[in-house]
């Protein structure tokens, strides 16, 4: 009987692990793009902040900021950085690198 439980008790976890999410592959190292069609996808959908993700992924981009009009931001520029404009109804206005 104490074999029994303990066997069961050492494949528990294994029998656990298919249980387990994975998480998203990381974006691309490299520097942001921005393809036409990226542009096209997003021009005119209202920004949500869970799409964040996937236009980050998109235009290969490690970091990205949103800039709403009157925002202040730094004009230092970044490779690896996505700009995601929005205009005054929070639809995404266009997409730069930098």
């Amino acid at each position: 009987m104490t074999t029994r439980v303990w066997t069961l008790a050492a494949l528990l976890p294994i029998g656990l692990c298919g249980c387990m999410t994975m998480a998203p592959p990381p974006p691309p190292a490299g520097p942001c793009v921005v393809t036409e069609e990226a542009r096209i996808r997003y021009a005119g959908v209202k920004f949500r902040e869970r799409m964040r993700d996937a236009i980050e992924y998109e235009t290969h981009s490690r970091i990205s900021r949103v800039l709403r009009p009157g925002d202040a931001a730094t004009m230092d520029f970044r490779p690896d950085r996505l700009n995601i404009l929005l205009d005054d109804m929070n639809e995404i206005s266009g997409l730069k690198c930098g």
